[in-house]
């Protein structure tokens, strides 16, 4: 099956979508796109001020619209908030609107890519162990995350060796229609 020329890369926080994202997008030659900062962008201020100011239902009603503002891209890789995909909803437009990766990461590698911004991560910043909520978040989106085209892992990786491997599949399997 060969997919329209975007690229989606969901997971759990501290995977390494952004990173891998940017790293991709310039291998391939494509614009990069991350939903949490167009959100951000689009209501001039952080997600953890949003989330304070607005309430997380409000922030998933963003997450929708960064949906329709994908939509009129192409040649893409898109970097999407690790919540957007549990959405039903969310999860299927993103399905039909390109090749879904999930970046996956364990709960103990996800807690040390994240403690240093704890205060930018607002469904962990008031808990009394983080390492446990990531677990039990991870318990519950894992088996979402695994709807999606393809999976990589990113434990011990660094974003480049990540999008060297997507590469390696894109290429190997032919996933994307270029023209």
């Amino acid at each position: 099956m060969r997919f329209p020329p975007v690229i989606i890369l969901i997971g759990f926080m501290g995977a390494g979508k952004t990173s891998t994202g940017k790293d991709l997008a310039k291998a391939l030659r494509f614009d990069f796109l991350d939903t949490d900062q167009w959100i951000e962008e689009r209501n001039n201020k952080k997600i953890a001020q949003i989330f304070k100011d607005d309430g997380e239902s409000f922030f998933r009603s963003e997450e929708k619209e960064a949906i329709n503002w994908i939509r009129n891209h192409s040649k893409s890789v898109i970097s999407t908030g690790g919540g957007l995909w549990i959405n039903e909803e969310n999860r299927n437009q993103l399905l039909s609107l390109g090749w879904c990766v999930w970046l996956e990461v364990s709960p103990e590698v996800a807690w040390k890519r994240v403690k240093p911004y704890l205060e930018q991560r607002p469904l962990l910043a008031q808990e009394s162990d983080p390492l446990v909520k990531i677990e039990k978040m991870e318990e519950v989106r894992n088996p979402l995350y695994q709807l999606a085209h393809a999976r990589f892992l990113t434990d011990n990786k660094d974003s480049k060796k990540v999008a060297d491997d997507i590469l390696s599949l894109l290429k190997k399997d032919s996933l994307i229609d270029f023209s």
